[in-house]
């Protein structure tokens, strides 16, 4: 069967001579649907081309807010470190004033009068250690910094020195994640978990006395390193054998346990 054909003629202007085509008409219909097809990849690109625009603005949007969550989320970091050196600082200061246990009004306030003309000025005190315990030469300003004479945290002494009792140091109750400080000057000799004791750090002072620190929720130094008197070496916490959160506080002299008691405020 033959197939049906189109002629197409094509007349020019300057010539009587007409050109005639003939064409099958199945090319008509392969025409016909390639023009749809077309259509419809140019339609497919130019809705996903529009889409991708889309997704393009969308990120460059969310990039750009990203970058200021980032940039509050660093103020809000360092607004935080700022209060958090804050309230290291205020327990320090109760540490020094001996008010992290004292309601009495009258009796804080005599402290601060006592402390408040104790400044030295610095030439002073590059020549020689006045206060409580006179004139020291610079040596003996070294070596008092080595004796663990302070506070090792702010909280409320729940147990006393009792080696009767098994208890060789004493007890500090206090919220978990307070500072614990170093109460001298020395080299960390241990710093890691010990049974019973938990989170335990030993610092040597250098001078036959050692001092202990049990049940911390973490450290904040390692073994081998120097610590000066009033250093953060880690933070309240309960592991171990206890059933509270405070601090185990111990004190060694020549390996023989000592009341730390009688050392605050050395």
């Amino acid at each position: 069967m033959k197939g049906k054909f189109y002629t197409i003629q094509v007349i020019p202007e300057d010539s009587h001579e007409i050109k005639k085509f003939r064409i099958n008409t199945k090319w008509f219909l392969i025409g016909k649907i390639a023009l749809v097809v077309f259509i419809l990849i140019a339609g497919f690109f130019i809705y996903n081309l529009a889409r991708i625009n889309k997704i393009i603005a969308t990120y460059e949007k969310m990039r750009v807010t990203n970058a200021q969550l980032i940039k509050k989320d660093n103020n809000y970091e360092e607004m935080f470190s700022r209060l958090d050196s804050l309230w290291v600082l205020e327990n320090r200061i109760q540490n020094i004033f001996e008010t992290f246990i004292e309601n009495d009004s009258n009796k804080i306030n005599s402290i601060i009068d006592r402390n408040r003309f104790a400044h030295t000025p610095i030439e002073k005190i590059e020549v020689d250690y006045e206060g409580i315990h006179g004139w020291q030469p610079q040596e003996e300003k070294i070596k008092l910094l080595h004796i663990p004479s302070i506070l090792p945290v702010i909280g409320l002494l729940s147990k006393g020195y009792n080696p009767d009792e098994d208890h060789e140091g004493i007890d500090f109750s206090a919220p978990v994640g307070n500072p614990v400080f170093a109460t001298g000057s020395g080299v960390v000799e241990f710093a890691a978990q010990k049974g019973s004791r938990g989170n335990y750090i030993v610092i040597d002072h250098q001078n036959g006395y050692k001092s202990t620190y049990s049940h911390l929720k973490n450290f904040r130094v390692k073994k081998g390193r120097n610590v000066n008197k009033g250093d953060i070496i880690g933070t309240v916490g309960s592991t171990g054998n206890t059933t509270g959160a405070h601090l185990h506080y111990e004190i060694y002299k020549d390996d023989e346990t000592i009341d730390p008691a009688i050392y605050i405020n050395y």
